[in-house]
């Protein structure tokens, strides 16, 4: 038996005790007593019901939506950047921001839709905050960020295709399934124990099938790798974000919450067996707190530290997900708590368990040293797993498992951001731009650009924003959700002192990266040296083209920084003004 506070088990036995803390004390009182919910209250689901954006649907399903729709690749990579400062901040912050700040966000995201007629982000932004140009404002402030979310996340997941040999077979089958399952819950009516339970098995399949054929190698189109598999993926997002909820998104984010809420179940449970297993903390408690040397270390701990963890604590991305869909399908008001705190709760689990997979690697690990992010989680998600389930025998198996867990999480989340370009292209272009808002043109243009950008070699440079611009539009939504909670006469204290944690943290941080990059491009222009730019290969072999990136990307700060304090000057006069 090993030392339990040498082992990850105690740490993440506090993190469970405060999330049900949580859960069944702190968010229940705001549910009962400032929202008072009432299963009599009809929800704009039945009211508006046309089985394409509005329909009730049961809450098992919708958490399973809900979680499936929020949780992508920021709660798994992003305590990899925070483990720098050490794993006792990280540990904080994922406890902390979701007690207080990330379930708040995703609730009432929902709730102020359920409230409001199912009505998005846009139109409550226009009633509440201002009319019309605030709300332009916010939706041009969303195309930016949609943007940068794409590029990330099809990148990624045409990178896991490409080195995951296997993944993309795997992919494919729940792809059809999740067909599948739509047409037989929602065309044939069949019973959902039953078709949960078929649709169990053939992702079962998809992940045995994915862990003995390892089709297609590595570079299997050589190098247009990246390239071919981005065209791939593009397709099928183009066919997700124009087919109707029940075909496809709704089912496919249902039934991968299974693998993908298994997995996070057997990392926690590796964690609280570690005692058992002998597996022991090997990063530090304390890492460097300080700003790294030269201009690309992540930076200070605040704000980069509360930007860097992202979805695993408090996101933006969510507020999209629960006043934009979500609420156009909840059933009645007593499911918002268990769908929206509930999904959100988890997602803080699966970012505690990212956490615990980086914890028990050394310093010396290869993947580390590289920072090589997926690679590192699923080497320590495999020793956790593999101590107790299978031990070596199984370690290729559980290493093909997190394999594909990765590309569910992202694949998911971003057929979910392309239909949401479309949604909001269609909202912001009116009058002789209304083109741009066609379904198609809309579409092709919110996959088009993402690619460019991904495929430029400096994709990760747009996480770095990603994090700030994700955070920031958390940080408006929990003050649009202040203003309404306000007006109903009710304190609004839960999500009003998040809302200005978080507008401080983001802008500070966008404002800190924006200047890393301006100190990037000054140092090469000084120097001649193409190293001191943010580009890696291909983009590095061409410095007036890396220059020209670094560039784009600090007029893309500058922009979000004027749209964020933009944003909340006009947030700040609709709260103080009634």
């Amino acid at each position: 038996m090993a030392d339990i506070l040498a082992t990850p088990f105690l740490w993440v036995l506090i993190a469970l005790i405060a999330y049900l803390f949580t859960y069944y004390v702190y968010s229940k009182w705001v549910d009962r007593k400032i929202w008072e919910v009432s299963a009599e209250r009809t929800t704009p689901a039945h009211m508006y019901m046309d089985g394409v954006e509005f329909f009730p649907v049961s809450r098992n399903v919708l958490w399973g939506f809900q979680f499936k729709s929020i949780a992508a690749l920021g709660p798994i990579l992003g305590p990899f950047i925070a483990i720098m400062y050490g794993w006792l901040p990280a540990l904080l912050w994922i406890i902390l921001g979701n007690m207080f700040i990330g379930w708040a966000h995703d609730y009432s995201s929902i709730m102020i839709a359920v409230r409001n007629e199912g009505r998005s982000m846009g139109p409550l932004v226009y009633e509440y905050v201002g009319g019309e140009r605030p709300r332009s404002i916010l939706l041009g402030y969303l195309l930016f960020y949609l943007l940068i979310i794409s590029a990330v996340f099809i990148f990624l997941i045409s990178l896991f295709w490409n080195v995951f040999p296997g993944t993309f077979l795997a992919t494919l089958i729940v792809f059809f399934t999740a067909i599948l399952i739509g047409q037989m819950l929602y065309k044939f009516e069949m019973n959902v124990i039953a078709v949960t339970i078929f649709g169990i098995i053939l992702i079962i399949i998809a992940i045995y099938v994915g862990s003995v054929v390892k089709w297609p190698p590595v570079n299997y189109f050589g190098e247009n790798s990246l390239l071919v598999w981005s065209i791939i993926l593009a397709i099928f997002l183009f066919i997700a974000a124009l087919a109707p909820m029940p075909h496809f998104i709704t089912p496919m984010n249902f039934i991968s919450a299974f693998p993908a809420v298994g997995g996070v179940i057997i990392l926690i449970l590796g964690a609280l067996l570690t005692p058992a297993t002998g597996i022991t903390l090997e990063q530090p408690a304390i890492g460097s707190l300080e700003i790294l040397e030269g201009i690309k270390g992540p930076g200070p701990i605040f704000p980069i530290l509360f930007l860097s963890i992202a979805c695993g604590a408090i996101s933006g991305w969510h507020s999209l997900v629960g006043s934009s869909t979500t609420a156009k399908q909840l059933d009645v008001e007593l499911d918002a708590r268990p769908v929206g705190a509930g999904a959100m709760l988890t997602e803080g689990l699966l970012a505690l368990s990212a956490l615990a997979a980086y914890m028990v690697l050394p310093p010396t690990t290869e993947a580390i040293q590289k920072g090589a992010k997926p690679s590192a989680f699923v080497l320590g998600a495999t020793k956790l797993t593999a101590a107790y389930l299978g031990g070596e025998a199984m370690t290729a198996f559980w290493s093909s498992f997190f394999a594909l867990f990765l590309v569910i999480y992202a694949f998911t989340v971003q057929t979910l951001v392309t239909r949401y370009w479309r949604l909001v292209s269609a909202e912001l272009f009116t009058g002789g731009l209304s083109f741009l808002g066609n379904k198609y043109i809309a579409t092709i243009i919110g996959l088009i650009i993402p690619i460019v950008f991904a495929l430029s070699g400096s994709w990760v440079n747009l996480w770095i924003y990603f994090g700030g611009s994700n955070q920031l539009l958390a940080g408006l939504a929990l003050f649009l959700a202040a203003i309404i909670v306000h007006r109903m006469k009710k304190p609004s204290f839960y999500v009003l002192g998040p809302a200005v944690f978080m507008i401080l943290v983001t802008l500070s941080g966008l404002i800190w990266e924006t200047y890393s990059y301006y100190k990037a491009v000054t140092s090469y222009l000084e120097t001649g040296d193409v190293a001191k730019l943010f580009a890696k290969p291909p983009l590095s072999y061409n410095p007036s083209l890396a220059l020209g990136m670094n560039i784009v990307f600090i007029i893309v700060g500058i922009i979000l920084i004027i749209l964020g304090f933009t944003m909340t000057y006009y947030l700040i006069k609709s709260y103080t003004s009634k």
